[in-house]
């Protein structure tokens, strides 16, 4: 119940429910506290909590009692000394139409063998005339109960004493490394405002899931020696009869077709570094990652390269859309698959937007691609909800967007979207309170999508055709690579001849920004837009990626209205995806969803739900996720990625050597 100095580390996600209620604001019927936190950076953590005490009131929809969205955030400070207590600044409840559990504090914390120790001093803040929830000196102490995962607490919140227990499972590798965390506690001296008993028992779960970890689990990979590749300085067989160059080049051909991969022509190039193995290919089956397919062709191309081939150069597609090449050693890859020094890969790597075509100057084995999928089907939720209102814990509206898309000529598409309600709240009904977000059934869009190349630093996407279920008109994107750097400037709109409707407001709406990369997988977007209802105004962005899930935090402003949030995007289909056919069938490779709250001002006390106001502007096809890996598109990142690379490249193209 009270705060360690200890932060979450970057990556780590942690969900968490229990039924603990402060004595300090009343007694309540039902008593619900549900948490999500992120170590953002190192030794900053945030965490959102939503708190539920209520009472039954048949008589009326709106509630009886407490609902509450309160961010909450913990930095730990640094200290003269490199071992020692830790310490750390705190500050609950930041923000908000309602300040029921505000307070600051600072807490100093240390570990002895199996037990830990923290004490601390909290200033809170008088709600509605009740005493502060978490307020004055507090402390405790954990003592660990050998490697059980038990541990016992004892506790002072600054105002009553707790004691319980909590049991942590080890790491599991099924889950991806998550932990299980459960805990019951019981509190002695709470009373109620009117001076009541309230003591009680109490149980909190939580799950822990490490996503910060998995670039340093892919670095340590230790292969199966099953899948052993045989030494770099073994001979063939003498007696054997040996494959020809185009053999091999054959050979490489049918195992990246196997692997999954599209549009695959492979050759040889001569260039001023000696031969060079040409692969052309296009990847749709490993959609959470174009590091994972990337792994893949230069894995089984250093592994199958003709005899004194000295590098090997993917040309990455999308809708026969050239896009990038990355490019590496032959010899020092082979020795990276065989545990060699990532370093000598990272040095020998080089990645290039918009390479130049080549192909005339290419040997194909065959000068025509591989066939690639027809028709491709990605089926998404479309989830609108509101949480913890006045006349709603959750209310939802929930569809299923059913997209296809039938590739034509090259960079072009024709996309439809078909949204099939699945369920709603009551009130999300028609005619009740959150009506707008009420999800309507058929089709929504239906386009014609193109995408090209304006030089070598601007790619564009236009769309046009019908969007909304009912208006016609054009959506438009425009990345303009800034020179020298891997930041960018992004430019979009929407124009149509009447308004969206529902959540999607107006006619038009318009954005342009700024993107600067503060690392391959941190940057940080700011710009202006002229939002769908009406109104005009600044954006600001935070984005990180941990892997494949993405956090964002952003800050939105409207004219007079100012909204802040919290949105994660992840993916929603395998790692591995369908084999690819006349019809390809998938989830989605990054669904967003977040949370945002209106900021509260002398002028607008009133955190008022608005679910149309200030959003940013949506595009039914997007450059970020369906062309540019969801931002992550630069050669530093790709560098960053090289024991993923290997990863995949054992998961899904070790066998197809034989």
């Amino acid at each position: 119940m009270i705060p360690y100095a200890e932060v979450l580390a970057p990556g780590t996600f942690a969900l968490s429910y229990g039924n603990y209620q402060e004595s300090q604001l009343g007694t309540y019927a039902t008593q619900q506290n549900l948490s999500f936190g992120i170590g953002l950076l190192p030794h900053v953590e945030l965490f959102g909590r939503y708190t539920n005490y209520v009472n039954p009131n048949p008589e009326s929809i709106v509630v009886n009692g407490i609902r509450d969205l309160s961010p909450n955030i913990k930095v730990q400070l640094p200290t003269p000394w490199t071992n020692g207590p830790k310490l750390a600044l705190g500050l609950n409840d930041a923000s908000g139409g309602a300040v029921n559990f505000r307070s600051r504090y600072l807490v100093l914390s240390d570990q002895y063998g199996p037990w830990s120790a923290s004490v601390g001093y909290a200033q809170g803040a008088i709600a509605y005339n009740r005493e502060p929830t978490f307020d004055g000196v507090f402390g405790g102490v954990l003592w660990r109960v050998g490697n059980t995962g038990l541990s016992v607490l004892a506790e002072h919140d600054g105002q009553h004493r707790h004691a319980g227990i909590r049991w942590q499972s080890a790491p599991l590798e099924s889950l991806g490394r998550a932990q299980l965390v459960g805990s019951v506690q019981r509190s002695f001296g709470a009373a109620n405002p009117d001076g009541a008993n309230a003591n009680g028992s109490r149980f909190a779960m939580t799950l822990l899931l490490p996503f910060g970890d998995n670039e340093a689990r892919r670095a340590a990979l230790q292969t199966h020696p099953s899948q052993a590749l045989p030494p770099l300085d073994s001979k063939p067989d003498a007696t054997a009869m040996q494959p020809t160059t185009d053999d091999r080049l054959a050979s490489l051909r049918q195992a990246l077709i196997a692997v999954g991969l599209e549009r695959v022509r492979v050759g040889l190039r001569e260039g001023g570094l000696g031969t060079l193995l040409m692969v052309e290919y296009e990847n749709h089956r490993y959609g959470q990652n174009e590091a994972d397919a990337l792994g893949l062709v230069l894995g089984l191309g250093a592994e199958l390269a003709p005899k004194g081939t000295q590098r090997v150069h993917a040309v990455t597609f999308k809708e026969g859309l050239r896009l990038y090449e990355t490019s590496v050693g032959v010899a020092v890859y082979r020795s990276f698959l065989r545990d060699g020094p990532a370093s000598h890969v990272r040095d020998s790597l080089s990645w290039d937007r918009l390479p130049s075509d080549q192909a005339t100057q290419t040997r194909w084995l065959d000068p025509q691609p591989s066939a690639a999928s027809r028709l491709r089907i990605e089926i998404k939720p479309d989830l609108n909800y509101t949480l913890g209102t006045e006349v709603g814990a959750f209310d939802y509206a929930l569809a299923a967007n059913i997209q296809a898309a039938v590739p034509l000529w090259q960079g072009a598409q024709l996309y439809s979207s078909y949204l099939q309600p699945v369920g709603n709240s009551p009130n999300m009904d028609a005619g009740a309170a959150f009506d707008i977000s009420r999800q309507r059934r058929g089709l929504k869009t239906v386009a014609l999508q193109q995408s090209l190349w304006l030089g070598k630093q601007v790619l564009t996407s236009l769309a046009a055709g019908r969007f909304y279920h009912d208006a016609l008109g054009v959506q438009a994107e425009a990345i303009v690579f800034v020179p020298a750097s891997d930041d960018v400037v992004r430019l979009r709109g929407a124009r149509y001849n009447q308004a969206a409707g529902g959540i999607d407001g107006l006619d038009r709406a318009f954005a342009a920004s700024y993107r600067h990369m503060l690392t391959p997988v941190m940057w940080l977007e700011a710009g202006v837009q002229r939002y769908s209802d009406g109104s005009n105004g600044p954006s600001i962005e935070w984005n990180r990626w941990f892997g494949d899930v993405g956090v964002q935090l952003y800050f939105r402003k409207g004219g007079e209205r100012q909204f802040a949030g919290l949105q994660l995007s992840f993916p929603l289909t395998p790692r591995r995806g369908m084999e690819p056919g006349p019809v390809f069938l998938s989830g989605a490779s990054q669904y967003a969803q977040g949370i945002r709250t209106r900021l509260t001002s002398s002028s607008q006390a009133a955190n008022l739900v608005q679910p149309s106001a200030v959003r940013d502007l949506r595009l039914e096809t997007s450059l970020d996720t369906a062309q540019l890996n969801a931002g992550r598109f630069s050669q530093p990142y790709f560098k960053e990625q090289v024991f993923r690379m290997r990863e995949a490249f054992f998961l899904y193209a070790k066998d197809g050597l034989d």
